[in-house]
């Protein structure tokens, strides 16, 4: 498969700070389609201000982080950051059971991808608003045996409720934080690291490929030393 090193996706919704005590998510919905690295974000905006509000201009962020490298050797416990190229952009929201387009581009800046939206319909007292955007990005980290990623979520507005799914035919070896509900107050990081693994594997308290590898050169280390003592003892 080919070898990516950890990739970041780092998602910021960057209302305009005035709203930012009028306006919660109260709902947050996200899947990642681990063959087709394709993203659906469902997000459900809440109006908790007692007049109407525009929700104006947001931004999705995504970022990955990669081992750096010299030519192709690995440079250990040095990262750099990189934008995400994005492909297949689409979305649109939805306001008082109407659907309309969503006016949405990307742009890349020297360490990270923007996904700018703009809402200028308004959201009356207490009523919300959905938006659905889709994508496909680069966040999953492809091995033979494992498949890993690592979405961390925030926002400077609270989510009520973030959920997230992962649509894969492999097996769910490792995730932290586990569950699939979250509760994100706002200007808070979660990072939420999942693995998956075409074997069989039980839920793991640490990540599948390591313990793969560490059972792999335990198992070498053993073939060495029996073919050592033999060797050894034949003399």
């Amino acid at each position: 498969g080919k070898m990516k090193k950890t990739f970041i996706w780092i998602i910021l919704m960057l209302i305009p700070s005035i709203f930012a005590d009028v306006e919660e998510i109260s709902n947050y919905n996200l899947t990642v389609d681990l063959s087709n690295e394709h993203i659906t974000n469902v997000i459900t905006i809440k109006n908790i201000a007692n007049y109407p509000i525009v929700p104006g201009i947001g931004e999705l962020r995504l970022q990955k982080e990669e081992i750096k490298r010299f030519l192709i050797i690995p440079i250990p416990f040095i990262k750099e950051k990189k934008p995400i190229e994005i492909e297949n952009l689409k979305g649109y929201y939805i306001i008082n059971n109407q659907e309309h387009n969503l006016d949405v581009n990307v742009s890349y800046k020297d360490s990270y991808s923007v996904i700018e939206y703009q809402i200028w319909e308004p959201i009356d007292k207490g009523e919300e608003i959905t938006l659905v955007i889709e994508y496909n990005a680069d966040v999953v980290d492809d091995g033979i045996l494992f498949k890993t990623v690592t979405i961390p979520v925030g926002c400077d507005l609270n989510i009520k409720r973030f959920n997230i799914n992962f649509k894969t035919n492999y097996h769910l070896t490792y995730q932290e934080p586990s569950g699939n509900s979250f509760q994100i107050p706002k200007n808070r990081l979660l990072i939420i690291k999942a693995e998956f693994s075409i074997l069989p594997l039980p839920k793991l308290p640490i990540y599948g490929h390591v313990l793969f590898w560490l059972a792999v050169i335990v198992i070498l280390i053993a073939i060495f030393v029996f073919i050592e003592l033999r060797r050894r003892g034949e003399r």
